[in-house]
Formats: structure tokens, C-alpha cells, sequence
């Protein structure tokens, strides 16, 4: 091999490295994250417009959303180090903390009550007074619909009233066989009752006005310290979400029949038109004060936590969602 081949050659590899050098993209991969929801729930519908939308990878994340079956397993799966995010009703979290966990809640996904009670159109119950002696249809515990009535049914002294207990999702069953004189129910299970001509007997969601943290979003402390910049992005994009669903609700209504597809699309828009008209959908991701006070006082109502036991301050870190609600 002459000098000057030799020379060739090695002037060629040089000019070929560097031409991979600036050819060469460079690395802007998105941050991962990864978010285990209690169910696939039409009310934690801004963590779908977030997804579908484009508006966690406008704020540089690639999210991964798993569908745990519970909220205590997506609470546990944070724990683990399985994901980095979780939702379901914020006492989740708490409850896990009094256990020695160490979460914290981030943003409001649900805020307000998502449960009505309904009964068939020809029902002789018109209201809460008229429970007296019957059976209402509810959710199994660990469930806030029924704790929701329980603490509803304490209130009004209605001790002579029973529940039959059946899963999530089947409430309406007892019902329609004659077992139960009423139900409560979560969206989309109302609008589909209302369709057959049931009506609704009690509203929960206006007894709070959009003003009690049913849903939130909770990481570790640690992943707050280690990332918070990637935490912050995940609620930018939540707030990005709910602004969008606010300002053009058909984005919201599409989304949802995307998430869907099983369900009649008038019965999907009717439940998101509720929960947007009554609140439940809230405006900006921060968790307010009262809004978990709320929460809380449901859960010593019911004998699952002491009063005093935990503070708002213990629970929410609400600097990330501040950042991006005014």
C-alpha cells in the first residue's frame, strides 16, 4: 500500500467522521413519564386531552398511562418506583402517608362530586326524605360515592335505610331487578340512566359547587426534589388540558368519544356537558384549601382518619399548579 493511498484513505475516514459528526442529530429525546390511573374514567378527561392533544410533548415529555384497577394500586405502584405520577381521590395518597409513605398531591384532575342518585321514572322518591325504608343501589367500598351517601344518610337521620353493595360500574343492576329503589352513580352510567328515562333524585355535585378535591395527581417527595422540572412540566401540560377544555369544549367532547368508543356518542357528550356545566371539571390544576378540607372531613366523617391527623400543608405541594394558574 503506497504513502499516498494510505494518506488518501485516512484524509477520507477523517472527512467521513466528521461528516457524521454534524450530520448527526442532536439528542432532544423527551423526558419519560409514566402515570397510573385508578380507572379509565371519563371524569379524568383532562388526562386525556393533555395526551391526545400533543400538550405533554409541547412541554417536552413522552407520558405513559397505565390503568391500574384501584387507586390503592396506583398509589402503590408510585411507591414501588413504578410510575412517577397517580390518580385517584387524593385521601388515597394521604392514607398511604399515615402507613409511612411519602406523597404528596400536585394537581386537580376532579373537582368537584361526580355522583348522583337516580331512581326510575315511575318512583314514588322525589327527594333524600323519601329514602326512608327503602334500598339504595351504591358502589363497594372503598368507594367515595358511598361514603358520599353514607355520611348524606347520617346527616338527614335516615338510619332505616339500606345499602346493597355491588361493583363499581353495576350500581344501576339492583335497580332495574326490582332490589334496590334507587342508585348512585358516576359518569357515564347517569346520562345512560337519564336515556332510559330515569331521573335524577340527588345531586352531590351541587351540594359542593365544584369545591372538593375528589381526583388529584400525586408523586413521591423524592421525585419533587430529584425532578422538579419534569414535575412541573406534567402540570403545565394538566393546566394546558383544562384551560382547552374550558375555552372549546368541543375538544373535550371529541377527546372523550375517542377514549370511549363503546359508549353511544349523545350519552358520552351528555356526561361530559354535565360534569363541564357543574364543574367537576375544574379551571387550573391547584388544589385549594377548602376544596381538600373537603375530602378530609368526609374521611373522619366515616372513621378513616382522625381529626387532627393530617394537615392540608402535609398533603399538597400546590407550587407547581400555582406557577400556572393565575
Amino acid at each position: 500500500m503506497s504513502f499516498t493511498f494510505m494518506h488518501a484513505r485516512r484524509l477520507l475516514g477523517a472527512t467521513l467522521i466528521a461528516a457524521a459528526c454534524v450530520a448527526a442529530p442532536v439528542s432532544n429525546a423527551a423526558e419519560k413519564a409514566v402515570i397510573y390511573q385508578a380507572f379509565q374514567s371519563i371524569q379524568y378527561l383532562p388526562l386525556y386531552v393533555a395526551m391526545n392533544e400533543g400538550l405533554f410533548t409541547k412541554h417536552g415529555l413522552e407520558v405513559q398511562k397505565v390503568t391500574a384497577g384501584g387507586g390503592a394500586q396506583g398509589v402503590a405502584a408510585v411507591i414501588g418506583g413504578h410510575a412517577d405520577f397517580s390518580l385517584q381521590d387524593p385521601m388515597t395518597a394521604v392514607l398511604a402517608n399515615l402507613k409511612g409513605a411519602s406523597l404528596v398531591n400536585v394537581a386537580m384532575v376532579v373537582s368537584g362530586v361526580p355522583v348522583w342518585m337516580v331512581a326510575p321514572p315511575n318512583s314514588p322518591i322525589k327527594s333524600i326524605a323519601d329514602l326512608k325504608d327503602q334500598t339504595i343501589s351504591a358502589a363497594l367500598p372503598p368507594s367515595t360515592s358511598t361514603y358520599l351517601l353514607q355520611n348524606l344518610l347520617k346527616e338527614k337521620g335516615l338510619s332505616n335505610v339500606k345499602l346493597n353493595t355491588v361493583s363499581i360500574g353495576t350500581e344501576i343492576s339492583p335497580v332495574t331487578a326490582g332490589r334496590a329503589a334507587a342508585a348512585t352513580l358516576y359518569q357515564p352510567q347517569v346520562e345512560q340512566a337519564l336515556a332510559n328515562g330515569y331521573k335524577i333524585v340527588y345531586d352531590f355535585a351541587k351540594q359542593y359547587d365544584g369545591v372538593y378535591a375528589f381526583s388529584t395527581i400525586d408523586t413521591l417527595k423524592s421525585t419533587i426534589q430529584k425532578r422538579p422540572q419534569m414535575v412541573q412540566s406534567f402540570v403545565s401540560a394538566i393546566a394546558d388540558a383544562e384551560k382547552l377544555m374550558q375555552t372549546n369544549p368541543q375538544v373535550a367532547y371529541r377527546v372523550a368519544v375517542a377514549e370511549f368508543p363503546s359508549l353511544e356518542k349523545t350519552v358520552v357528550e351528555a356526561a361530559v356537558k354535565r360534569l363541564l356545566d357543574q364543574k367537576i371539571y375544574p379551571a387550573t390544576p391547584s388544589i385549594s384549601k377548602q376544596a381538600f378540607q373537603a375530602g378530609l372531613d368526609l374521611q373522619i366523617s366515616i372513621g378513616n382518619i382522625k381529626a387532627g391527623e393530617v394537615t392540608y400543608d402535609s398533603a399538597v405541594d400546590n407550587s407547581f399548579a400555582e406557577k400556572v394558574s393565575k
